[in-house]
């Protein structure tokens, strides 16, 4: 079992956020994949998180352009109207 950090103990919306924050930060050095996974993992804590705050909708919009083998992003994509 791995020990717990800061950021685990923050609520739901906090993690996600922190992770949507990742997520472009991973964009931006170019890595699609982690970034794409943060995305993810932050829609399965707080989905909220992702679906509707608008850089979060933006990074996933980019992802989904620059990666479309990136099947989990492009469903939540396709899910919250940013793609076909």
């Amino acid at each position: 079992m791995r020990a717990r950090t800061a950021v685990d103990s923050r609520p739901a919306e906090h993690r996600a956020a922190h992770l949507v924050d990742a997520a472009g930060a991973r964009l931006a050095t170019g890595d699609l994949t982690a970034a794409g996974r943060a995305l993810v993992d932050a829609d399965r804590i707080a989905p909220a998180e992702v679906r509707c705050r608008p850089v979060a909708r933006t990074l996933l919009a980019e992802i989904a352009r620059r990666d479309p083998a990136a099947a989990d992003v492009a469903r939540i994509a396709a899910l919250i109207g940013l793609t076909r």
